[in-house]
């Protein structure tokens, strides 16, 4: 497997900048360069060739890779290490790429010191500003085929609307429980309201296509939403990209649309159509709180 690590990514940056100033051969650049960033330059550009960024031409000289041209465009050192990072889980995909699909702390803890301090050094630990989650996000669908990346997209799109909405409602900023981990069996945390702070889990679901949509409900999801205190689904019709309407459904409501175990069967995903819960969608204002 390809190293890959902080100092022989910053080597490989290095590299990169010098090949795109300089007409030289691999031969050149070794004799000249015995070390890039700390790291012989001999593995630097192994890796940089591994990694599709350099490549020798019809004249020996070496050049930048469509790739490489790629890295050169980027400002700033967090950008240009989430492209390599991604260009690295594209060529190698490393086995702790699976990790992805249940949230980032999953991949900090299985992929290792080298490739978590890279991560730690793109700035990609914390946070949930878009370009974060769009890397987090841009890392699952490679794990995952490509119907289910879509789901993705249109599923954070509804988390987002939830965050803004809750903050709106309560005055407190919720926590994004999905991005670091979606095996919790909800998305979002928030209090139950301005003035009562207990936790309030809850669980999003979206559509684009109104309420000709269904969703799908796990029986993680569905287990949690028994266990908590207080919970409650949204669900979210954003076909309207102007006005986007939310149906906020309790536990109890909930419940007629879910199936019991029966003999040696266990229930695990449930079909629910949208349109169940015609009658509970409203178009939030923007202070959060829903329209009458």
């Amino acid at each position: 497997m390809i190293a890959f690590s902080p100092g022989l990514v910053q080597g490989c940056f290095e590299l990169v900048n010098i090949v795109s100033r300089n007409a030289l051969t691999m031969p050149q650049i070794s004799s000249s360069f015995a070390r890039l960033a700390s790291v012989p330059s001999g593995m630097v550009i192994e890796t940089a060739q591994s990694l599709n960024w350099v490549r020798d031409n019809e004249s020996d000289i070496v050049t930048l890779t469509p790739w490489g041209e790629r890295l050169m465009t980027l400002t700033g050192y967090e950008r240009m290490l989430r492209q390599a990072l991604v260009d690295y889980i594209e060529v190698v995909r490393p086995p702790w790429i699976q990790n992805a699909l249940f949230g980032r702390t999953k991949v900090i803890a299985f992929a290792g010191s080298q490739i978590g301090q890279v991560i730690v050094e793109a700035g990609l630990v914390a946070g949930t500003d878009e370009p974060v989650v769009s890397f987090w996000d841009a890392v699952a669908s490679m794990a995952r085929g490509r119907r289910q990346s879509r789901l993705l997209v249109v599923g954070r799109q509804g988390e987002r609307r939830t965050l803004a909405y809750e903050e709106g409602r309560t005055g407190r900023k919720p926590t994004w429980v999905a991005i670091d981990n979606n095996q919790d069996g909800y998305d979002v945390l928030s209090v139950v309201d301005s003035r009562d702070f207990r936790p309030l889990s809850i669980e999003v679901k979206t559509s684009t296509v109104g309420l000709t949509g269904v969703f799908y409900l796990s029986r993680n999801e569905w287990e949690r939403a028994q266990e908590s205190d207080n919970h409650c689904f949204h669900l979210w019709d954003i076909s309207n990209g102007r006005q986007p309407k939310l149906a906020v459904v309790s536990p109890g409501d909930m419940q007629p649309n879910i199936p019991s175990d029966r003999g040696a069967g266990i229930w695990e995903n449930v079909e629910i159509p949208f349109r169940t819960f015609e009658t509970r969608f409203s178009i939030p204002t923007l202070n959060g709180y829903l329209q009458t």
